[in-house]
C-alpha cells in the first residue's frame, strides 16, 4: 500500500510540474500585437546586455562589437539610428572633451530586468537604469539617469536605445 500511494503522490507532482506554464501578464493596444503577453527574459539576456554595457564603458570596442550583431542599431532621445561605428566616434570624443576639461564620470546601475514581448519573435528586451554622476574640473556635480533598451537575440544586441532623465538638485 506504501508503495502504491508514493506512485501516485510521484504522478501527481509530475502532473502538476509539467503542466506549469510561464506566468504571463499585459495589455496592449497595438492592434498588431494585441495578444502578445509580457513573461520574463532570460538571464542570459541580461548577462550579455551587462556585458555590453560594461564594455561599452570601459571603451572595450573589441568586446561590443563581438556581442553586437552585425546589423546593430542605436537610437537616442531624437530618434536618429546609428551605427556601431558613429557610437564609438561619439564615445572617443566625449572622452576626448572630458580629459581636456579635467572631468569624470561614474556610472552606477539601479536595476535591470528582462522580459519577452512576443516568444515567437526570439528576443529577450533588457531594461536598465543607470545614474551617472559626471565631476566637472573645480569640484561640481552633475547628475542623471539612463534609461537604457537592449534588444537581444541569439546571444547579441541587436538594438541599443535610451534616454536620459536630469535628477534635480535638492535646492532646485
Amino acid at each position: 500500500m506504501k508503495k502504491l500511494n508514493i506512485k501516485y503522490f510521484t504522478i501527481i507532482i509530475a502532473l502538476f510540474l509539467f503542466s506549469c506554464e510561464i506566468p504571463t501578464v499585459g495589455y496592449n493596444t497595438y492592434e498588431r500585437a494585441k495578444d502578445y503577453k509580457f513573461s520574463l527574459g532570460s538571464e542570459e539576456s541580461i548577462e550579455v546586455a551587462m556585458n555590453f554595457d560594461k564594455a561599452w564603458g570601459d571603451r572595450d570596442f573589441e568586446t561590443m562589437t563581438a556581442l553586437a550583431s552585425d546589423s546593430i542599431k542605436f537610437s537616442f532621445f531624437n530618434g536618429v539610428e546609428r551605427d556601431l561605428d558613429f557610437v564609438k566616434d561619439l564615445a572617443l570624443r566625449q572622452d576626448s572633451i572630458r580629459e581636456a576639461n579635467g572631468s569624470s564620470v561614474e556610472a552606477d546601475l539601479k536595476h535591470v530586468y528582462s522580459v519577452v514581448l512576443n516568444p515567437d519573435s526570439g528576443f529577450d528586451f533588457v531594461q536598465s537604469a543607470v545614474v551617472y554622476t559626471a565631476t566637472d574640473s573645480v569640484g561640481n556635480i552633475n547628475k542623471w539617469r539612463v534609461f537604457e533598451r537592449f534588444a537581444v537575440k541569439d546571444g547579441k544586441v541587436q538594438r541599443f536605445g535610451g534616454a536620459w532623465q536630469d535628477i534635480p538638485e535638492e535646492t532646485e
